[in-house]
């Protein structure tokens, strides 16, 4: 769900980028038709979502969501991540983050979007959502329609952690995004990157 951060994580090709995004709607085996970089870009995809699962860093922050939205803490926390980073884009970005999120937009263009994925896209690019994520409303819009579909809403009233306590959500990623970096980094340097010759 944080297309922010893993389109920041993934910013090195455009095919890294389309996949960014695309990675949440290619299941099972990554199809072979599919371009050698954007196959790359699905694959980094999954680790990104691999390592943040299993990042000590971040898991030790589900607590601040209560022990009623403990089981979705992941996805949330995914989500604080994306307002975090557009809010603080200054600090952690480059340049303006509309720049950016458009350079996304056109880079996921560039690629066959499935029906699965086209509304969503639509509507992202239409609204310039990932800027949007700046806001706390918005995302709080998107957590509460989360809970809806897990059939969670009587544990909407648990959100109002994000606003009370973003300062300190803030100092959490200030530890954990870091260390998803490196991580990462280090991946795509072992998996994706030819060896250099001699």
């Amino acid at each position: 769900m944080n297309f922010l951060v893993h389109s920041w994580l993934a910013r090195d090709k455009e095919a890294h980028l389309a996949g960014a995004f695309l990675g949440d709607f290619v299941k099972g085996p990554i199809p072979s038709t599919l371009s050698k970089e954007l196959q790359e870009g699905i694959r980094l995809h999954r680790r990104i979502d691999s390592i943040s699962n299993k990042l000590a860093e971040m898991r030790s922050t589900y607590w601040r969501f209560g022990p009623d939205l403990r089981r979705v803490a992941p996805i949330l926390l995914d989500l604080v991540a994306d307002h975090i980073l557009a809010l603080h884009w200054e600090r952690y970005g480059e340049g303006k983050l509309s720049d950016f999120t458009e350079h996304c937009y056109r880079s996921i263009a560039e690629y066959s979007i499935p029906s699965s994925a086209m509304d969503l896209y639509q509507h992202t690019v239409r609204k310039d959502l990932w800027s949007s994520y700046a806001d706390v409303d918005v995302i709080l819009r998107i957590m509460r329609g989360i809970l809806k579909r897990l059939g969670k809403e009587e544990f909407e009233h648990g959100l109002g952690v994000v606003c009370r306590d973003v300062a300190l959500f803030h100092d959490d990623f200030q530890v954990y995004f870091p260390a998803l970096e490196q991580k990462v980094n280090s991946w795509r340097q072992s998996e994706l990157e030819p060896a250099p010759t001699a």
